[in-house]
């Protein structure tokens, strides 16, 4: 989460008089200060002669407000100064200007009670801090709802990602660990990690990327017999890392820990992957083609010509959904929630039923967000990225590209550092240099994502005539509702997104299933204290469903803190209505469906739970800043067009500026879909790979 806060808060003034006043008067009510010893020295998160990730102070800080969010229920234990541990070991793993804007939230709600209470937030007597919690969950103010949500996130993870607590709801932990196979292809895989010598290297076309785009353009050239070298920044997972914890996987496959937000009128996290596969090996296998609607848009409002639409990609679309095995869910495996979202749709007569999915032997794992432990995912780690090394393209991980390299005019390659992300980790002890990797090529294709696309040609000079680069970011901003039932859900079992509720989709809304993982739930609810405790003791009755609608809202990416995306985003009037009446609309659906409380985690209107209520929460007039929002498909950054006025691409995905640049990720995208866009990217860029290949050999 990228606060953008870099101010030293135990430099304060009025802090330090309200230490010395902590020391003069020795106030009570400071949370389990002696709790397992946790909070009695400086955590470093074992880390030899480290700075400590949290002082002795933001120890009890931490500790005082884990145990006012998370109090103990009938069989749920009580988070306190062992979860303020995990915290400071937590915080000394990830990149440094993010521990330190997650220390600034902390010392913020420390410090907010102050002015009204005359003493900080750990000073105060348990029910008081509630109470004063209770205030941030319900408050309309953006601002301290946000950082409410900045410090609970990572301590509700760290409280609840551990086997005793899934074992009382009766959830499984974690998948055993599979044996990978060696087949023959990942001997042209090199793992940078493991290169001590800096490299020069030779290519004819160079692929920076390995998601959806990326790997399928490696793939289209390769068969096409080019030599293709494809770089990718993150590791080469295999089945062996897929065991079903999210907390690994947001460690080792997400961008970022998975903690980057988009700033604006509502703090939104974005998440993209870091891995061979990129988002695809993360993503919830979701597989649309994009309505015709929307090329008709770009033809008529942007002048792209008539090989992007429905029929012109069809060929395109018709090769990924062969290559991905694209098919629409498998009933048995859809879990208790697409059934009940059935019983409701049916009632209010919507049209429904299971989606289109890139998982022919999906066994229902409800994981598929932190990678496919059975290889049933058909994201580009098993399909493309194997398929394009068999005909003869190199891959190396771990490979971080600094800049592409421009020679008069003309991409001619790139230079990269090898041995992962010299951004991550926490500080403490001397690294070693990292290997340089110099590559020559005759083109270069860069898919690294609508967030760190525009970031790597800025550096390099790229794409910058129009001032169009880092802009026309769309989000496709996503909600969820959930709801009690009286009959089992036990949402992690079965297709966390199999089902679908289609009926809008022309006013730009798509309702789409999105079960949680019991840790994963437990971030996904506002709330603190008791009500809160009480909620996830009956996680196993929990249902959970999302929508995502067509934005029209358009942020910015530019280059933030630690080489970040710093991601802009606020969301306009009519989008905040669309999320509003989405959110109406699953209520609706729930309490059809038999739901015994329908909770719509809106600010101020907690609970939805006859028509009475669904009255009132249409009768709001509800702020972006009201909603929880998350995004998951970033695009629009480098947007292709006719104009180079107005884009950075041409219809072809070369740069307008530079020959032989070429552009095959969410980036190059030029609006939002209104659907999920893996299979979108993938179409088009089998299609700029066609183009970029006739080139090379005409």
């Amino acid at each position: 989460m990228t606060l953008g806060l870099d101010f030293d808060f135990r430099r304060w003034p009025a802090l330090e008089r309200l230490e010395r006043l902590e020391r003069k008067e020795r106030w009570p009510g400071t949370a389990q200060r002696a709790e397992d010893g946790a909070a009695s020295a400086p955590a470093t998160g074992g880390r030899p002669g480290a700075e400590p990730a949290l002082s002795e102070r933001e120890l009890r800080i931490a500790a005082a407000l884990a145990e006012a969010a998370m109090p103990p229920g009938r069989f749920l234990e009580g988070a306190g100064a062992a979860t303020a541990a995990r915290l400071a070991a937590f915080l000394s793993t990830i990149p440094p200007h993010l521990a330190q804007g997650l220390r600034a939230a902390l010392w913020a709600i420390e410090l907010a009670p102050v002015p009204t209470r005359l003493r900080p937030l750990s000073a105060l007597p348990l029910e008081e801090r509630m109470e004063v919690l209770r205030g941030f969950e319900q408050s309309r103010a953006l601002a301290l709802r946000s950082l409410l949500r900045a410090v609970l996130t990572p301590l509700r993870f760290l409280h609840y990602d551990r086997p005793e607590m899934f074992e009382h709801v009766g959830c499984r932990y974690e998948l055993p660990t599979v044996r990978d196979e060696s087949p023959r292809w990942l001997s042209q895989v090199t793992n940078g990690r493991e290169v001590e010598e800096d490299l020069e290297l030779e290519c004819e076309v160079l692929v920076i990327g390995t998601g959806a785009g990326g790997a399928a353009a490696a793939y289209e050239l390769a068969s096409r017999g080019h030599a293709v070298l494809m770089l990718e920044e993150g590791d080469y997972h295999r089945r062996s890392s897929f065991t079903g914890r999210p907390a690994r996987a947001y460690r080792e496959m997400y961008r970022d820990h998975g903690l980057d937000m988009a700033i604006g009128n509502v703090g939104i996290p974005v998440f993209a992957g870091r891995a061979v596969g990129g988002s695809t090996v993360i993503n919830s296998g979701t597989c649309y083609r994009a309505p015709e609607s929307t090329f008709a848009s770009w033809r008529d409002g942007m002048g792209l010509p008539a090989e992007l639409s429905s029929e012109g990609l069809a060929p395109y679309y018709e090769r990924v959904e062969r290559m991905l095995q694209v098919a629409p869910a498998d009933p048995l495996h859809l879990g208790a929630i697409g059934p009940i979202i059935r019983r409701g749709a049916e009632r209010l007569g919507l049209q429904h039923g299971p989606l289109q999915r890139n998982a022919p032997d999906c066994d229902g794992q409800g994981i598929c967000c932190f990678g496919c432990p059975t290889g049933a995912k058909r994201s580009t780690d098993v399909s493309y990225v194997p398929e394009a090394l068999k005909r003869g393209a190199q891959l190396i991980t771990a490979a971080r590209v600094r800049t592409i390299d421009v020679v008069a005019g003309r991409a001619r390659g790139a230079t990269a550092v090898l041995g992962g992300d010299t951004r991550a980790g926490g500080g403490g002890g001397a690294r070693r240099r990292r290997p340089r990797l110099v590559v020559k090529a005759e083109a270069v294709v860069v898919a690294g994502g609508a967030l760190m696309t525009p970031l790597l040609l800025r550096r390099s000079g790229a794409c910058l005539s129009s001032g169009m680069l880092g802009k026309n970011l769309s989000i496709h901003p996503a909600s969820k509702v959930m709801a009690l039932f009286d009959e089992r859900v036990d949402q992690w079992r079965g297709i966390p997104q199999g089902y679908q509720i289609d009926h809008f989709a022309d006013e730009g809304l798509m309702f789409e299933g999105g079960s949680l993982p019991f840790d994963v739930a437990a971030l996904a609810v506002p709330w603190t204290g008791r009500r809160y405790t009480e909620l996830m003791e009956r996680y196993p009755h929990l249902a959970t469903f999302g929508f995502m609608i067509k934005d029209t809202s358009r942020g910015e990416v530019r280059p933030g803190l630690g080489g970040t995306p710093l991601v802009l985003y606020t969301m306009n009037p009519e989008d905040v209505a669309r999320m509003q009446r989405g959110i109406e609309l699953l209520c609706e659906v729930f309490l059809a469906a038999g739901a015994r409380r329908v909770l719509p985690l809106v600010a101020g209107c907690d609970e939805v739970n006859g028509p009475e209520d669904l009255e009132r929460l249409k009768g709001r007039q509800i702020k972006a800043g009201d909603i929880d929002v998350a995004a998951f498909h970033p695009l629009g950054t480098c947007r292709i067009g006719v104009d180079p006025r107005s884009s950075c691409l041409g219809p072809d995905h070369q740069a307008h500026d530079v020959a032989g640049l070429y552009v095959c990720d969410g980036s190059a995208i030029p609006s939002s879909l209104g659907v999920n866009p893996q299979m979108t990217i993938m179409a088009m860029s089998l299609r700029a790979a066609e183009l970029l290949s006739a080139r090379l050999s005409g």
